[in-house]
């Protein structure tokens, strides 16, 4: 008898009810999902600072900024030594071309965690957007040496080596990358630009 009445009342509840809030929190695929379950979770534990953090990548990833920097500055109030929330703070203004505000979020990142790879990368592309290459040089091969094997670290040295004129180094990148992600798109057309095959 028990046993039946927990199967009509399995079919009777709505779907959400089944949902585990830190699974979907955690989920990487669907940022609709993430945002949902990361929502439940910290309505369940206001101060679960992975939850608005892994809500703000969500919102991030959406391209919904002024979300994604409101969570990650939760996070912040709640640890303050979370460089990755201070990155992705970084990320969110950056896409909103706030620059400075966006570097001094990537030297926040790295102050806190000097291996923080994800911030010197990300710091690196914002001189690099600005006009400041020869100043995200230190910082892309500082990501590169930190993860030798990224494609997209590569290619944004590569990058950056072609603007500072420096073309057999950014050849070398470019080719790199592509020998570890040939779907990299910007390193074909960094090599197109220079001339050299893949």
């Amino acid at each position: 008898m028990l046993m039946r009445v927990a199967v009509i009342l399995a079919l009777l509840l709505p779907a959400a009810a089944h949902a585990d809030p830190l699974k979907d929190c955690l989920q990487q695929a669907d940022d609709d999902l993430r945002i949902r379950g990361c929502t439940e979770r910290i309505r369940q534990y206001p101060r679960d600072a992975v939850a608005y953090y892994n809500r703000g990548n969500g919102y991030l990833s959406k391209g919904e900024l002024d979300s994604a920097i409101a969570d990650n500055t939760k996070v912040i109030e709640i640890d303050p030594l979370y460089a990755a929330a201070y990155s992705n703070r970084g990320v969110a203004y950056g896409r909103k071309k706030q620059y400075d505000r966006a570097i001094a979020e990537f030297n926040k990142a790295i102050e806190i965690n000097p291996r923080y790879v994800r911030a010197y990368h990300a710091r690196a592309w914002t001189y690099f957007k600005t006009d400041r290459a020869g100043q995200g040089l230190p910082d892309a091969e500082r990501a590169v040496q930190l993860e030798q094997d990224d494609a997209l670290f590569l290619d944004t040295r590569g990058h950056i080596y072609e603007a500072l004129g420096r073309s057999e180094k950014a050849i070398a990148d470019f080719r790199r990358a592509l020998s570890l992600d040939p779907s990299m798109q910007s390193s074909r057309d960094g090599l197109k630009r220079l001339g050299a095959s893949p």
